[in-house]
């Protein structure tokens, strides 16, 4: 039986440039799923840095997709590699969601005061968010990480598999 991990290394890579490219030249669209807009710049930046990371991860996906020895050679490599990322990012994910349960949120803290003026002026009620609203907006969170992890889990589960019980696909 032929291998199909070059239709498997192509399919994924242009995959990866599709996904890459929504979250470097769209990030608002991957952001709606986490939080409610206005988003900030630091936000839509790092969604476009990790859409950067996206688009590279492509490049040795068609590589290894070619059909010369070392090209050939490179796949189990290049496998274990993107198993890795993934299964980082997926721990991570899921590392926040339940850090989220045990100890709420540990992003910046939103009622920290920034001057005595503002305290002194009374604003510093004015800026932070109902607890409806706080709860609404961890939910969201959670909501848009568990959708992130159930993107990512199929690639690592079917790469383990593949690693483990398809080995002679990489010959």
């Amino acid at each position: 039986m032929a291998s199909p991990l070059r239709t498997l290394f192509l399919t994924e890579a242009v995959l990866k440039v599709m996904g890459g490219s929504i979250f470097f030249f769209a990030p608002s669209t991957i952001l709606k799923n986490l939080s409610e807009p206005p988003y900030p710049v630091t936000s839509l930046s790092l969604i476009q840095a990790l859409g950067t990371q996206t688009l590279a991860f492509s490049i040795p996906l068609f590589l290894a997709a070619r059909i010369d020895s070392t090209s050939i050679k490179s796949r189990r490599i290049v496998y274990y590699t993107l198993l890795g990322r993934e299964a980082l990012l997926a721990f991570g994910l899921l590392a926040q969601i339940g850090w989220s349960y045990l100890r709420g949120w540990r992003g910046g803290r939103r009622d920290s005061i920034r001057s005595v003026e503002e305290l002194e002026e009374g604003l510093v009620s004015d800026r932070r968010g109902t607890k409806e609203d706080e709860k609404k907006a961890l939910e969201m969170l959670r909501r848009g990480l568990w959708l992130w992890v159930a993107e990512v889990a199929p690639f690592v589960v079917g790469r383990m598999w593949i690693l483990g019980f398809r080995k002679e696909w990489f010959k």
